[in-house]
């Protein structure tokens, strides 16, 4: 009797988590590789920091490295052309090729 018992409890409970398997809902699909763009970015941001870390005595270190730091950002939340364009801004303060604020001309009074 009691080796019965045993039969039809495991036999329900067996059942049952087939059951509560079947209802379960599917796995997710596997994620598909990263996009290019996305390596892009990575690569474009470690060639940066490399940069960064070269130009310890550059005049905008500060502008550069904040400018590569919002591009991490944008990079972590998937916005790769906009990390790019940060990448590419800091890359100009490093190397001094940012356009320089234009001349105020102040009249000369008289």
């Amino acid at each position: 009797m009691r080796g019965s018992k045993n039969l039809v409890s495991g036999l329900i409970l067996g059942l049952s988590l087939i059951g509560v398997a079947a209802a379960a809902p599917a796995a997710p699909p596997a994620k598909a590789p990263a996009p290019a763009a996305e390596v892009d970015c990575q690569k474009a941001g470690g060639d940066v920091s490399a940069l960064i870390d070269k130009s310890k005595t550059a005049p905008n270190l500060a502008q550069a490295r904040a400018a590569f730091q919002v591009g991490i950002m944008d990079c972590m939340e998937g916005d790769d052309t906009a990390a790019i364009k940060h990448y590419d801004d800091a890359k100009k303060l490093l190397t001094n090729e940012a356009p320089k604020a234009p001349a105020i001309k102040i009249p000369s009074a008289g």
